[in-house]
């Protein structure tokens, strides 16, 4: 695989270690021979044999390519035959051979930053090798990142030219995620970071942090990770698996992976800030950091402080007015206003020719009358019920305080231990609409009542009078300890012990009214305690309105423990080269906590373990005379078992194909089956018993009977099974010799999952009682006739499925010109498959390019993007493209098909002004303004009249950042 390079000429040790970092390729050097040699410029997309081959160039080194792919730096012989000996200018050699023991030695692996120490002062040289890498999608160990599975990798200057504010914003706008769960207040995630891959459903996508599982955090009920924890200046990369992986990582991995590495050393000091604002919000960010490293150890700390303002609906125009008539649709008003409506019980309204009225606006201590209500009876005051108060939160604010830190320590040998520590405090907030009234009875003795009978009012309380807002804090905690080192020759294992725990304290402020409480002060006739529905202003004083208003108050906290141990090495050679193989196990403890005060509680635990393997077999290599050796055909195979305390055993398997027909052409193909666990809310659901007469059933085995008696028990599903995943996908990458840039990949990719968990209906358990026959209890049979039902259970099943397939093709292109370098790409994913089944005898439901609030996909997603990088200053433009769609139900209106571009550019101040950066390693400066054109989210009819699975509300939105290292 090869990879852009931009290195400018340094020290030869600098440059083959950052060569091996961004390559992920084995490098092996003696300390001594490199140090006090300068390495060339290196610019291209190139392999890592390649570049370090360019970085030798007239050094007095060479690289040599042994047979598994690693690569030697060392002293170049002196030729015995001039006329063919290469000049101090000419190429460096880059030969296929055998290297015997002697040539080197075996060094401990250095951490996949490949930022290993210092060269020593001494005399005596020491060995460095950069081992290679764990690459997403596979637990084995390679030099090539392209396996049989794709694995999309986007680094931290990928997310900074997106401009994007948060981690969730940059993985919502790629391609392979074709839908998301929202943002704001009418979002299903309410202000945490979410992905959903291949736009299926919340939760289907396994979230890891340096290759390893976190938990689905409490706020959550369990269901998710909480991606805004992540700081940006935390991670180096995220490499994203679009397709199911359970018998590599385990459950959870339906629709692939998501795997966020967080940056592991630095040298000196680091300070990155941000700034982002656009009309009605705003953003920032500050980073600081350290970290170092020696021929014992590295260390890296970080702290970070992210804080982003809300915004609400009152600070867009679509939801000023919700008549939207004008615009082809509905009139969407509602008589929740302040003030708001009067209706008599009966006739008209004492003194008015009409039964209702819209209640005037008056001075907030003006006394209403009845000859107030001339102009507006027959009249009603309309409004968005969304935009009262102080709005509805279409993003939530955010502030986060985290720190990062990790460090390792080399023991005797090859052997270290390790350390990572993550702690991030967040709070999540926004404005509220106004607390509603709905058909309010306000008795005739109310003293601002001037009709003197009993009248019905429908309003919404102003802010005055307070109003609804959520208020989140979230503590979360993640520390991990680990001992890793070669066990023997060419074997190394690694052990692990890690645990995670989150607490969750949430207010949603003024969710309920206490309607005896509103009923008290509605009937007083004492000023100091009546309630005054008619006023625009504030309807009682505080102490009235704090017994009205009920919060809603919920404490969430979970915990994993996690130990793990793994061992990778090679079982031997083959006539095409080495076998890899792992072999893992696994063991956890998880437990999750949920208090509703009032309400509900709920405590679930269980314990699981797994036991893993993978292997990599090459079947055929191909050799050419002065070059590294290829793998033409590989074989990889894995096969996990897992097991559960309160649910039992899951077996998954994968399998893959690689073909290299040439060095530059891959064709591959994989296959896996992949399993989600139920979430241990569905698992610990607390009895609840309701009167089954309130849900309007009737019981086909009794012709059609309405249920008057009996009940309806919402419970926990003890038989309640994990759903089960396939993914297979075949497909072909193309990166031709020399190209600064060219590659071309196209993969076909298909999902099916089964058995997928849904609460089952009270009606559906009743229309097929012989499929979930425990489900529905009756008492004896009467002449001939079944009993009658005397409870039905509500609960989760096991019945879903959902089949869904698409195309991914990725295209690049660079060249070099007298400016700068040019680059121009593009990448779309083409669903053409997208059908779920979700209860027993319903309709196969086609949700391909069809909206739906929940998971779906539409049929094209891309993007385009051209730039141009001179080194000291950088200039590029993406355009994103979200194809045509249709609105929900069976509306023919059409969504989608636009475009939306993204500027950004980058300013390196060390090159352009050196004499005022001489303190600094790096200095650069960036810009970026998203959403060029202010493009905002389409109308559609119903609340709350946007696509929340496709919008983002913040329109144009720039950016500025700044990064100094010392």
């Amino acid at each position: 695989m090869r990879y852009q390079i931009e290195q400018p000429s340094q020290e030869m040790g600098a440059a083959l270690r950052e060569i091996a970092r961004v390559t992920r390729t084995s490098v092996i050097f003696d300390t001594r021979v490199v140090a006090g040699r300068t390495a060339k410029a290196v610019s291209g997309r190139l392999s890592g044999a390649e570049a370090i081959a360019a970085a030798v160039q007239g050094s007095g080194l060479e690289s040599q390519v042994t047979p598994d792919g690693a690569v030697i730096v060392r002293p170049a012989p002196v030729p015995a035959a001039a006329p063919f000996a290469p000049t101090a200018s000419g190429p460096a050699l880059v030969r296929t051979r055998a290297v015997s023991p002697g040539e080197g030695v075996q060094a401990s692996p250095e951490d996949e930053s490949g930022t290993p120490g210092r060269a020593e002062s001494s005399g005596e040289g020491r060995v460095e090798q950069f081992t290679r890498v764990e690459i997403t999608g596979s637990r084995l160990r390679r030099i090539e990142a392209d396996g049989p599975a794709p694995v999309n990798v986007y680094t931290a200057k990928d997310i900074e030219k997106s401009g994007q504010a948060s981690l969730q914003r940059f993985l919502t706008n790629l391609s392979e995620v074709s839908a998301s769960a929202g943002e704001g207040g009418f979002g299903r995630a309410l202000a945490q970071g979410t992905v959903q891959l291949r736009g299926l459903p919340l939760g289907s996508t396994l979230v890891l942090v340096n290759g390893r599982k976190v938990e689905a955090v409490g706020s959550s009920t369990g269901s998710v990770f909480n991606l805004n924890l992540i700081p940006l200046a935390a991670i180096e990369r995220v490499e994203v698996v679009p397709s199911g992986s359970s018998a590599v990582y385990g459950g959870d991995a339906l629709a692939g992976v998501v795997n966020i590495i967080l940056k592991k050393s630095m040298n000196g000091p680091s300070l990155a800030a941000r700034l982002g604002t656009g009309r009605g919000l705003g953003d920032g960010s500050l980073s600081v950091a350290t970290g170092g490293h020696n021929d014992k150890g590295s260390y890296l700390l970080m702290g970070s402080f992210s804080r982003s303002t809300p915004l609400n609906t009152i600070d867009r125009e679509l939801f000023k007015n919700n008549d939207f008539r004008s615009i082809g649709g509905n009139d969407e008003r509602q008589p929740y206003c302040s003030p708001g409506n009067v209706t008599s019980l009966s006739g008209n309204l004492p003194g008015l020719n009409s039964s209702f009225a819209a209640v005037p606006q008056l001075g907030p201590t003006q006394v209403p009358k009845v000859a107030d209500f001339q102009a507006t009876a027959g009249t009603r005051n309309l409004c968005n019920l969304y935009a009262t108060g102080g709005g509805s939160a279409l993003i939530h604010g955010d502030q986060t305080l985290a720190l990062h830190t990790l460090a390792e320590y080399r023991l005797a040998g090859t052997w270290s231990v390790f350390g990572e520590v993550m702690f991030a405090k967040d709070r999540a907030e926004a404005p509220g609409r106004g607390v509603t009234m709905s058909n309010i009875t306000v008795p005739a003795s109310n003293l601002f009542n001037p009709f003197g009978v009993d009248v019905k009012l429908t309003a919404a309380l102003t802010d005055e009078s307070e109003r609804q807002n959520l208020v989140r804090r979230s503590r979360f905690t993640r520390v991990l300890a680990g001992v890793k080192g070669e066990v023997a020759a060419d074997w190394d294992a690694e052990l692990t012990m890690s645990t995670s725990s989150d607490h969750g304290h949430s207010v949603d402020r003024h969710d309920n009214v206490d309607p005896a409480a509103l009923a008290t002060a509605l009937a007083s006739t004492d000023p100091a305690t009546a309630f005054n529905p008619f006023t625009s202003g504030k309807a009682a004083n505080d102490a009235v309105l704090r017994n009205i208003l009920i919060d809603t108050v919920r404490f969430d906290r979970g915990r994993k423990d996690q130990v793990a141990g793994i061992v990778r090495g090679s079982l031997g050679q083959l006539w095409a080269g080495p076998v890899d193989v792992v072999i893992g196990a696994e063991a956890a403890r998880d437990w999750y906590d949920m208090n509703v005060i009032g309400q509900t509680d709920v405590h679930g635990s269980r314990s699981s373990s797994a036991a893993y393997g993978e292997v990599r077999a090459p079947l055929f290599s191909a050799h050419e005379e002065g070059r590294p050796a290829w793998s033409l055909a590989a074989l990889t195979l894995a096969a996990r078992h897992d097991h559960y305390s309160d649910f039992g055993s899951a077996n998954t398997f994968q399998g893959g194909l690689e073909l290299r027909p040439t060095r530059n052409l891959l064709i591959r193909g994989s296959a896996a089956s992949s399993f989600k666990p139920p979430t241990l809310l569905q698992t610990n659901v607390k009895d609840n018993s309701f009167d089954a007469s309130q849900f309007g059933l009737v019981d086909p085995a009794r012709n059609g009977e309405a249920l008057s008696s009996g009940t309806v028990t919402r419970a926990t599903n003890k038989a309640l099974a994990p759903e089960h995943g396939q993914a297979r996908g075949i497909g072909a990458v193309w990166e031709p010799e020399g190209g600064l840039g060219t590659r071309l990949s196209a993969t076909y990719w298909q999902l099916r999952i089964r058995s997928m968990i849904a609460v089952l209906s009270p009606q559906a358990a009743l229309n097929y009682e012989s499929t979930f026959p425990s489900f529905v209890t009756r008492g004896p049979s009467v002449n001939g006739l079944p009993g009658v039902v005397t409870n039905i259970k509500q609960a989760e099943v096991n019945f879903g499925r959902l089949d869904t397939a698409g195309t991914d093709v990725d295209i690049a292109y660079a060249w070099r010109t007298s400016v700068g370098r040019v680059t121009a790409a593009a990448g779309a994913t083409h669903v053409n498959e997208y059908k779920v089944q979700l209860a027993p005898g319903a309709a196969v439901v086609d949700r391909l390019g069809r909206r739906f609030s929940d998971f779906w996909a539409p049929r094209w997603k891309g993007r385009l993007s051209a730039g141009i990088d001179e080194r000291s200053w950088a200039l590029g433009l993406t355009s994103r493209y979200l194809g045509t769609y249709k609105d929900q139900g069976t509306s023919e209106r059409r969504l989608g098909n636009y475009w939306m571009h993204d500027l950004a550019g980058s300013l390196n101040l060390k090159l352009l002004w050196p004499t005022m950066f001489t303190g600094f390693s790096a200095s650069t400066f960036g810009m970026s303004i998203t959403n060029v054109t202010n493009r905002l989210p389409q109308y559609v009819p119903g609340p709350p009249n946007f696509d929340v699975t496709q919008a983002d509300w913040r329109g144009r939105y720039g950016s500025v950042r700044l990064t100094l290292d010392w």
